[in-house]
């Protein structure tokens, strides 16, 4: 498993990690991949701490010295020594005098909160920065999206439980579930045949503050591999048109794969160029509505995705904030008159999202933001998940939802 941590040393996201670990060991057991993948995700969600233990000890935070001293955590209690390499019992004796959270680390440590997130956080978050960093290295449940084309609610509960997966529905996103963290639903039957798919809540609510009818022109700018297309095409139940945009042909790839799991029959795929040809020039102004889930430093995400707080680094932040303006202008000359522009991140920094918003509506006076609970009330009988704030606002500690935020803009009807 440290050739894990090597390749996420070099470059690979934890996910990729897992898959080639997986790959390279392909005789295990599906207990002994289970365990690959809960190990490294732990040693990502601990990474801060176990790192702030070593250097106590002396010893450099390597991989093998990382997988060690989370051995040391881990199997307390346990006869730990006899899977341990030999060379590492006089470090793992030392460690195991101390407690994880040792009360002599800083706070930013014990939260899991490389610098300088710490500072921008702390900022951001104010007094709830100690509560959100606490929640975002909780491992979070496994959240699903029923696909209406192929199913109801209660036809997919019904269907995991064949497959002895228990699954709620989500207090506020009228197509969601919750499983248990770590539930294997990739094995079941509903999962393969396409009755449900894999998608955090409050990005299921980002796709449902749409407002994506049937028969409607609708545009997903960052698609990725299409987890919100395919919410969107649920939505309008396969009618009308969806296009899927992304810079990755690997990610369209996948998206393709999805949709012909999930049935959407009314969404194609395009290849964005760097700037607009003359055949996306043509689609300028078609849209009902236009989806920008725009790259984003992921703060929102660290529970999901806990190496992104390793990964992605704060130095970047003035070049993420530089390409979400220029995507956001981008993707609003596909709105039509009246349409509708929705921008989101998973983000919790304000630099990309309010402030992001209000440098668009000063550079666009064609544009207006629309009041985001009135427009809420207008989709779901669910309560408003964001308090008193003026944009949908979610986060781990007080929605148990992926940190994220979404905002809808209206451009200026055509006067008669």
């Amino acid at each position: 498993m440290a050739d894990g941590l090597i390749q996420q040393a070099a470059g690979a996201s934890l996910d990729q990690a897992i898959t080639r670990t997986l790959k390279s060991a392909a005789g295990l057991s599906p207990q002994g991949r289970r365990e690959v993948v809960q190990t490294l995700g732990a040693i990502n969600r601990h990474r801060a701490r176990l790192s702030w233990h070593l250097a106590q000890a002396a010893a450099e935070a390597s991989p093998a010295a990382l997988m060690s001293a989370w051995t040391v955590f881990a199997r307390r209690g346990q006869r730990w020594e006899d899977t341990a390499g030999v060379e590492d019992i006089a470090l793992m004796r030392k460690l195991a005098r101390r407690p994880l959270d040792d009360p002599d680390m800083p706070e930013a440590v014990r939260l899991e909160c490389p610098a300088p997130w710490d500072n921008l956080l702390g900022a951001a978050l104010g007094k709830r920065f100690a509560a959100e960093m606490a929640a975002a290295i909780t491992p979070p449940p496994v959240d699903l999206r029923v696909n209406t084309l192929k199913a109801t609610r209660e036809v997919a509960i019904e269907r995991l439980h064949w497959d002895k997966v228990e699954a709620r529905p989500m207090a506020t996103s009228p197509w969601g579930l919750r499983c248990a963290p770590e539930t294997n639903v990739s094995a079941t039957r509903a999962f393969r045949d396409g009755l449900v798919e894999f998608q955090d809540e409050a990005s299921q609510l980002a796709a449902l503050l749409c407002d994506a009818r049937p028969g409607m022109q609708v545009m997903d700018f960052c698609s990725g591999t299409g987890g919100k297309t395919l919410a969107l095409a649920a939505a309008m139940q396969n009618r009308g048109h969806i296009v899927a945009c992304d810079i990755s042909e690997v990610r369209l790839a996948r998206a393709k794969i999805r949709m012909k799991r999930a049935g959407a029959e009314n969404a194609e795929r395009i290849k964005l160029p760097p700037t607009d040809t003359k055949d996306m020039k043509r689609l300028h102004g078609r849209f009902h509505r236009v989806l920008v889930d725009a790259p984003c430093s992921g703060t929102g995400s660290w529970r999901r995705n806990p190496d992104v707080r390793w990964s992605t680094h704060a130095a970047n932040l003035a070049e993420l904030t530089a390409l979400q303006a220029s995507i956001l202008a981008r993707a609003s000359n596909y709105v039509q008159p009246d349409g509708l522009l929705i921008y989101a991140t998973c983000s919790l920094l304000p630099q990309e999202n309010e402030r992001q918003v209000e440098a668009f509506l000063a550079a666009n006076p064609g544009f207006h933001r629309i009041e985001a609970r009135q427009h809420w009330s207008t989709l779901t009988d669910a309560p408003w998940p964001s308090g008193s704030a003026e944009y949908l606002q979610l986060s781990p500690a007080q929605n148990g939802t992926d940190g994220f935020f979404a905002v809808v803009l209206r451009k200026a009807a055509i006067r008669a």
